[in-house]
C-alpha cells in the first residue's frame, strides 16, 4: 500500500514552527486553499494541505464500499495522515464537511490537533423542532435532495452551484464549482452529501477540548447564520468572525478576507 501521503496527496510549504493544517469540502480538493497557503507561508506558517477520499480521480480509488458513510470515516483518514507526516499541536482549518471531520479528529486523537478554525460548518443541518435548532433543513428537503442527484447529478449540480457559491469572485463562480462538482463520481458526491447532512455532531461538539473559531459569511444557503451562531456558543467557541462575502465557498469567491480572519484566529490562540 502506498504511503498516506502520497494517497492523500499530501503537500507541505513553509518551514514555521507553528503548522496549520486546511482541510477543504465537497466539490474541492486542496488547490481551493491556494491563496490561503500563500498568506500562511508569507506569515511564517508551516502549511499542510491534502484531499479527502473520494475528492480527486487519484483519491477515488481509495472511496471504497462501506467506507465514507460518515463523517468518522474522513476523521479517521485525517488522523492516520497527521500521524504519518508525524505532525502535533497543529490548527486544523476545515471548510464545510471538512470542518466537522476535523472537529472529530480533534476529539479521537491526543495533541495532534491544539486548536480549531472552523468556516461555513455545521454541527447538525436538520432543523429540531423540540429543541428550537435551526440547522437550515428538513429530512424531506434532504431527501428530495439526494434524490434529485440520483436522478439527474448534471442538472442538480447546475442548479445547485449558483446558489451555493452565492456573490461569484474576481477569479472563483458558479461555473468554476459547477467543473469541480461534476468531476466526482455521482455515487461518491451522493455518499459523502448524506453522511454530512444526515450526521448530528452536537454531542461531539460538546465533548471539545480544544479552542474553536467559528468563520462564517453573511449569508450562506448551505449553513445558516443560526447554525453558525450555536457552534459559536458551544463546546469551547472563542469567537465567531462574520466574513463580509455571501456564499459557502468564501476562501475562494473572497481570499483576502478569509486569510486575514485565519491569521486574527491564529494570533488569537497564541496568545492565550
Amino acid at each position: 500500500m502506498p504511503p498516506l501521503a502520497d494517497i492523500f496527496r499530501a503537500r507541505v510549504v513553509g518551514a514555521g514552527a507553528k503548522t496549520v493544517v486546511l482541510g477543504h469540502g465537497l466539490g474541492t480538493d486542496q488547490s481551493c486553499w491556494s491563496q490561503q497557503v500563500a498568506a500562511l507561508e508569507h506569515a511564517g506558517y508551516r502549511v499542510v494541505t491534502f484531499d479527502f477520499a473520494g475528492a480527486t480521480a487519484h483519491t477515488a480509488d481509495v472511496f471504497v464500499n462501506g467506507r465514507y458513510r460518515s463523517l468518522e470515516d474522513f476523521a479517521g483518514d485525517l488522523v492516520a495522515l497527521l500521524q504519518a507526516l508525524d505532525i502535533h499541536n497543529a490548527t486544523y482549518v476545515g471548510h464545510s464537511m471538512g470542518g466537522m471531520a476535523g472537529l472529530l479528529a480533534a476529539n479521537s486523537s491526543d495533541g495532534l490537533i491544539d486548536s480549531l478554525i472552523l468556516l461555513g460548518s455545521s454541527a447538525c443541518y436538520v432543523d429540531e423542532a423540540e429543541s428550537g435548532y435551526v440547522g437550515g433543513f428538513s429530512r424531506d428537503n434532504i431527501e428530495q435532495m439526494l434524490q434529485a442527484m440520483d436522478q439527474d447529478f448534471v442538472a442538480w449540480v447546475n442548479g445547485f452551484a449558483p446558489v451555493v457559491v452565492g456573490t461569484p469572485g474576481q477569479q472563483f463562480g458558479a461555473e468554476d464549482f459547477i467543473r469541480h462538482m461534476l468531476g466526482l463520481r455521482t455515487d461518491i458526491a451522493t455518499t459523502i452529501l448524506r453522511g454530512a447532512f444526515e450526521g448530528d455532531h452536537r454531542q461531539d461538539v460538546a465533548q471539545l477540548s480544544v479552542p474553536l473559531w467559528v468563520l462564517q459569511t453573511e449569508s450562506d444557503a448551505a449553513v445558516p447564520m443560526a447554525a453558525a451562531r450555536w457552534l459559536a456558543e458551544h463546546g469551547r467557541a472563542r469567537e465567531l468572525i462574520v466574513i463580509p462575502s455571501k456564499g459557502h465557498l468564501p476562501h475562494l469567491t473572497a481570499p483576502e478576507a478569509v486569510s486575514k480572519a485565519l491569521l486574527h484566529c491564529l494570533a488569537a490562540h497564541e496568545q492565550r
